[in-house]
């Protein structure tokens, strides 16, 4: 699988995902200039920003989450930042998770990263 397939693939995996854990999907990769991200989801009254990680080849179990390095942090806080002002969201509740997605495995962490020095 070439990698943008792989990942629209991991991505929609994680959505029904969540979606089956009673998250509700609000976008998918959503664009700014800043940057992209893969899933919008709402989990009760928090507005939850998705980065989804695809592994369907022969990686251990978080290869994925390690990808989402500090400065991959820094574009989704920044792309979220965009999306709140937009939709004069700044004073919703948020939250951070990655999705590794790896043939039959699920890895969700929620919170899996907290931007620094930014007020939401």
């Amino acid at each position: 699988m070439e990698t943008y397939e792989t990942g629209l693939k991991g991505e929609e995996i994680a959505a029904q995902y969540l979606s089956e854990h009673g998250m509700r999907l609000l976008e998918h990769r959503y664009r700014e200039k800043t940057g992209e991200i893969d899933l919008i989801m709402e989990d009760g009254d928090t507005l939850v920003f998705v980065e989804v990680k695809a592994r369907f080849s022969c990686t251990s179990k978080g290869d994925g989450l390690r990808a989402v390095t500090t400065a991959k942090q820094k574009k989704i806080a920044k792309t979220a930042t965009l999306y709140l002002l937009k939709h004069g969201w700044m004073r919703r509740s948020i939250r951070f998770d990655v999705v590794e997605v790896g043939g039959e495995d699920i890895l969700h962490v929620p919170n899996a990263f907290q931007p620094g020095g930014m007020i939401f």
